[in-house]
């Protein structure tokens, strides 16, 4: 049968009574009641048959590219800004003390976190997505409030001030490198940083990193076009910041990462765990051409085949294989390098494997999450915190072993959420969006 796009169109709003939810279930009516092999219908699928802000399979096949960039640009970008950052921990440590220093990381962290997994859950996630950010003007203003009051706070109090010129640095960081300017960004920082050994107050410092983050984001929403699409609704949003707030407190809990310290051990030993993460998520951009080749290729008869599940779960295995063995292997470079600087090795080493552990909890979070199935990410961050929280005040032989503990509860409870995802590869990827 051959028809057009705009009659493929007819059909659909026809036999939906409505515009299709997305370019999957644009299919199903197609091959259903139009007499198309599943192939075909997809390739007549036009923005035409699907609602405002819906994908069609054209889009499908290139938000791979615009998607996965961006997440890959988040990572590098964190790993600039964290590593910049360190500059800070000892000049902080000596300036306000140590305990206002720790007060400050484990307040900014969940924090940052959760704001980061809203921006990216609400606005940034898919193409343009600076340009939904920029024409939500109440939240923009919200934003710029909060930099006018970390400025005039540092001038008050500057160990007050410290954890939200922390966000502003993280948070601000996110939507700059979204723009695709974080090796600018990053060698910003690491300027801004150089001024400490020349002899600049340190809260002076950090008031020029702020105004650069801001000048910076603002650079950015100026020089995206507006988009009309509507973001991500709050009910999902909101959710997603949760999670990543939850995250953030994990990551504190444990008493063994001592973010007082004068040396900046705990942000460093994170960057094995983020480029594991890297690697990981590189992997899973075959979800985007070779999933979603054999679902073209599914007719509607045979439903999901266990070809395809198939497919799925090897996808999602070799991305947790290479986030275990890029994460060992970038942390045995870590202590390879920093052992001659620490005191004690083995609380290295138990640092490095608490957060290599908390970067796999990360990953099962941000891959339910990703694919939209907030309760089981929800469930399963909730449950290594909740374990996490147990071994802190628990058995003393147990002690520093918290994060390693929540991996392995995490694990379990992601387990269920995890298969279901894979063997529903169909319905995985027509509510992604």
């Amino acid at each position: 049968m051959r028809i057009t796009a705009s009659q493929a169109a007819a059909r659909v709003r026809a036999g939906l009574g409505r515009p299709a939810r997305d370019a999957l279930e644009a299919t199903v009516v197609l091959e259903a009641w139009g007499g198309l092999t599943a192939r075909a219908a997809l390739r007549l699928i036009s923005p035409a048959a699907l609602g405002a802000g819906h994908r069609t399979p054209h889009d499908l096949d290139r938000p791979t590219g615009s998607l996965n960039k961006v997440s890959k640009l988040e990572v590098i970008g964190l790993i600039a800004t964290l590593l910049a950052t360190t500059a800070w921990v000892a000049p902080l440590a000596s300036a306000l003390g140590p305990e206002s220093t720790a007060r400050a990381w484990k307040i900014a962290l969940p924090v940052s976190i959760g704001l980061q997994w809203l921006l990216r859950r609400r606005y940034l996630t898919g193409a343009g997505g600076i340009g939904r950010l920029r024409q939500d003007r109440g939240v923009l203003a919200i934003g710029a409030a909060g930099v006018l009051v970390v400025l005039a706070a540092l001038a008050l109090n500057p160990d007050v001030a410290l954890p939200g010129a922390l966000v502003v640095t993280w948070v601000g960081g996110l939507v700059v490198v979204v723009r695709g300017w974080g090796v600018a960004y990053g060698a910003a920082l690491v300027i801004a940083m150089a001024g400490l050994l020349l002899g600049i107050d340190v809260v002076v410092d950090i008031a020029l990193v702020v105004v650069l983050t801001a000048v910076a984001v603002t650079a950015a929403l100026l020089t995206s076009p507006l988009r009309k699409e509507r973001p991500t609704p709050w009910r999902r949003s909101l959710p997603s910041a949760l999670i990543g707030a939850l995250l953030g407190t994990l990551i504190i809990i444990d008493p063994s990462v001592e973010w007082s310290s004068t040396r900046p051990f705990p942000v460093i030993a994170l960057v094995p765990a983020l480029l594991g993460t890297l690697w990981a998520g590189h992997h899973l951009d075959r979800i985007w051409t070779i999933l979603l080749s054999a679902l073209a290729s599914t007719q509607l008869r045979d439903r999901t085949s266990r070809r395809n599940w198939r497919v799925f779960a090897s996808i999602v295995l070799g991305a947790v294989g290479r986030l275990v063995l890029g994460t060992g292997v970038a942390s045995a470079v870590t202590f390879l390098v920093l052992r001659g600087d620490a005191t004690n090795e083995t609380q290295l080493l138990r640092l490095l494997l608490g957060l290599g552990a908390f970067g796999l909890v990360g990953f099962l979070a941000s891959l339910l999450e990703g694919f939209s199935r907030l309760g089981g990410a929800l469930l399963t961050v909730g449950a290594a915190l909740t374990s996490a929280a147990l071994v802190v005040n628990g058995p003393a032989f147990l002690a520093g072993q918290a994060l390693l503990v929540a991996a392995v509860v995490a694990l379990l409870a992601a387990l269920v959420p995890v298969v279901r995802l894979v063997r529903q590869p169909d319905r995985t990827l027509a509510t992604l969006f």
